[in-house]
């Protein structure tokens, strides 16, 4: 088994996304996602081997403080040829990257190769498994109507897979900012 420290989205943006996987597997494309079963998000990080007790412990101390985060899915994307998966690229952000960093440095494990701290490339998976037309044919269904989708990150997950079984999730605390006054 593996593990993963993943955010999750608002239902807003977890829709948008989850109707994309239905897209693709209408078309014959992937099913990949859907099959997970395991709602729409993007991974921090991704360990072979965890102390999941220690690694508990650590994301509590984390997550107790990260408040909800804004988040932008600006295009859609791959690694390149070859690389098998078609993903939504997020708009630069320096908290999620300082995120990254402080969930590597408390859990202080070794994270697979692509999530280590100045590997890492934040997205959101839209389907894996695929051949390199099969690649190109995702892309183009999923560009045919793409905007840039906002939303936020409203929980954070540590899980082990396949198939996904929850280990704990932390609910993000409020944006400060409010629309309310005192």
């Amino acid at each position: 088994m593996a593990y993963a420290v993943n955010l999750l989205f608002n239902s807003r943006l977890a829709n948008v996304v989850s109707e994309r996987w239905t897209w693709l597997a209408d078309a014959d494309v992937s099913r990949s996602m859907l099959d997970l079963g395991y709602p729409p998000h993007v991974t921090l990080a991704v360990y072979d081997a965890l102390r999941v007790d220690v690694a508990t412990a650590a994301l509590d101390r984390v997550f107790e403080n990260v408040d909800q985060m804004a988040v932008t899915l600006t295009n859609v994307t791959t690694f390149g040829d070859g690389s098998d998966v078609v993903y939504a690229a997020l708009d630069s952000s320096p908290d999620l990257m300082l995120l990254h960093t402080v969930v590597a440095a408390a859990i202080g494990e070794i994270s697979r190769p692509h999530y280590q701290t100045n590997s890492w490339t934040p997205h959101c998976t839209l389907a894996t498994g695929l051949d390199d037309a099969s690649l190109d044919r995702a892309k183009a269904i999923l560009e045919r109507d793409w905007r840039p989708q906002i939303g936020v990150f409203e929980a954070a997950t540590l899980v082990e897979f396949i198939p996904v079984r929850g280990i704990k999730r932390w609910t993000l605390a409020r944006p400060v900012h409010s629309n309310r006054t005192p």
